[in-house]
């Protein structure tokens, strides 16, 4: 709610709904009858007690699910009639990254804003890291270093969605394509 209010945006609490499918269906339902948006966090993922995927689907239409970003996998979109739904991850720092990087350009289209763009600036990696996996978008914690060689990017060292003690440190966002493999330290990478 507090990021919607930050957005300017008129935001409705609709409660918390119990791991139930019938709950979570009557939720969504009811948002989708009081407001021209509505957005979820949690039961996106694929566990026993996830309902919202299969509950978006039965009352509407799910236009995408899972997507290939980490954090935030398992966000999914939708329409409920003219109600737009977006399921958000439930771990913090997945649900801030896909709300600032989805979720609020999205809304602000909608409203009949202009496309927000971030601001990205190609700086040097002050990191390394060997190893990754390809196939998918991923959104890294990152604070801003000052070097002998001017300004350059760290990266946090845990990558955990559940971390928000990355969120508090970060002064903002490694974009890390699909495509690319291991970071050296000075490799130009993009900071959002």
């Amino acid at each position: 709610l507090e990021l919607l209010r930050r957005w300017d945006m008129a935001a409705v609490d609709l409660g918390q709904a119990a791991d139930d499918a019938e709950a979570v269906a009557a939720a969504l339902d009811r948002g989708a009858a009081a407001c021209d948006a509505v957005l979820t966090s949690g039961g996106a993922s694929q566990g026993e007690e996830d309902h919202m995927a299969v509950a978006l689907g039965a009352l509407g239409s799910r236009h995408f699910w899972q997507i290939a970003i980490k954090p935030g996998r398992p966000m999914m979109f939708g329409e409920i009639g003219s109600t737009v739904v977006v399921g958000l991850p439930g771990n913090p720092v997945a649900v801030f990254v896909c709300g600032l990087m989805y979720a609020y350009p999205m809304l602000r289209r909608l409203g009949g804003a202009t496309w927000p763009m971030p601001r990205r600036y190609r700086l040097p990696a002050a990191f390394a890291f060997d190893g990754r996996k390809v196939g998918r978008r991923e959104f890294w914690r990152g604070i801003l270093v000052d070097t002998p060689d001017g300004l350059a990017v760290d990266k946090f060292a845990r990558d955990g969605s559940g971390l928000i003690s990355g969120l508090r440190a970060a002064d903002g966002l490694i974009d890390i394509p699909e495509n690319a493999t291991d970071v050296a330290v000075g490799d130009r990478v993009d900071f959002i």
